[in-house]
């Protein structure tokens, strides 16, 4: 019946369409591998370069799984076809795991970079590196660098999310170089209540035959960049062939987590505001004013008396000035000049005696003193 003939033409149809949705769901699974080609120099197919790889491939995975820290190198060949390749997996990862992604990532790695001499390519699980240059694996730098940002972004209080992920990647670095042997640490973050995120994970990890202070100074070198390169975004992974960290807001680790931050504060403390109140003077300052103090009182007080002294001795001149020109009556001569001269003398105070009096014009005689000796 053209019934029956369309429907299992329907079932074929949903058969291949769920096929591939499981092969496309395993891969993502798997997570999808980043890859970087090398640009030095390629290999041609069938050569001796071939077989070398291939045997890499075949005696690698075998060679990690039986390692305790889950880390192998090896060297296949003769110069001008000697391959080195280095491998590793993540800290938390079983060996059945670990074998089994770096057989995966053999095969990925050749179709992505066909016939390249060096390329590199990143798992969750694991990484594998390999390269025609015969120093490459005693050379410690952190090639085939690759980073990769989630794409969503922090919306609340993104300044406070930003720095407590750097703070929890900075931790588990130190973790990582300077408490375990594996070089391998994760952690998780409080990023507190009422936030758009309850937390915050992180992994970092160097190859275990990098020394602690090689190890910290390698993921510091990725950690400096992490402000330019993942501001504002919930997750984000800096890739290496020596060390590499990755940070996510939801859980991707298979292991125990080793390094636990609490929440930070909300918001930061105000500052208290300064205090207001009566200004205390330095010392200096008390001393001078003292002194400015005393000078002006001397000047109120002898001023005065000065100035009274000098209007009472221009006052006596002035009568004995008048009475000179003026006779008085029934004499018939003036007044001699000896007469005039004693009539001064009695009416001027004496010098001496006004020094005594005031004590040589001491303030505080002229101040207290209620009267004059006459």
């Amino acid at each position: 019946m053209p019934y029956t003939q369309t429907h299992n033409t329907m079932s074929h149809l949903v058969v291949v369409v769920a096929s591939l949705a499981v092969v496309l769901l395993a891969r993502c699974a798997a997570a999808y591998p980043w890859h970087l080609c090398g640009t030095a120099a390629n290999f041609t197919a069938n050569s001796t370069y071939q077989a070398n790889l291939g045997l890499l491939a075949a005696a690698l995975p075998k060679n990690i799984s039986s390692s305790r820290h889950l880390f192998a190198t090896a060297v296949v060949g003769a110069a001008p076809d000697q391959v080195s390749a280095l491998a590793l997996c993540r800290g938390d990862a079983n060996a059945t795991a670990c074998s089994g992604c770096l057989a995966v990532a053999f095969q990925d790695v050749q179709n992505q970079c066909a016939y390249d001499k060096d390329a590199a390519i990143y798992y969750d699980p694991c990484a594998l590196y390999y390269s025609s240059n015969a120093t490459s694996l005693a050379s410690m730098d952190n090639v085939g660098r690759t980073n990769r940002v989630n794409n969503q972004n922090v919306t609340s209080d993104p300044g406070r999310f930003n720095r407590q992920a750097a703070a929890l990647v900075s931790a588990t670095a130190d973790y990582a170089a300077y408490n375990s042997t594996r070089r391998y640490a994760s952690g998780e973050a409080d990023l507190g209540v009422g936030g758009q995120f309850p937390r915050v994970y992180s992994w970092a990890q160097c190859t275990p035959d990098l020394t602690p202070a090689r190890c910290r100074g390698c993921l510091a070198g990725l950690i400096a960049k992490m402000s330019r390169r993942f501001t504002g975004s919930v997750g984000g992974r800096s890739l290496g062939v020596r060390c590499s960290y990755r940070y996510e807001t939801y859980s991707f680790l298979d292991g125990p987590v080793m390094v636990r931050l609490a929440a930070p504060p909300s918001s930061a403390a105000p500052a208290p505001a300064p205090a207001v109140g009566p200004t205390v003077p330095t010392p200096g300052a008390v001393a001078g004013e003292r002194k400015f103090v005393v000078t002006a009182t001397v000047l109120v007080i002898v001023l005065p008396t000065i100035a009274a002294l000098v209007i009472i001795n221009l006052l006596v001149w002035l009568c004995i000035w008048r009475r000179m020109r003026r006779p008085q009556a029934g004499a018939t001569q003036p007044y001699s000049s000896r007469e005039n001269m004693e009539s001064v003398e009695s009416m001027l105070i004496d010098i001496s005696t006004l020094r005594a009096a005031t004590g040589g014009f001491a303030v505080y005689k002229v101040c207290n003193e209620q009267k004059l000796v006459q």
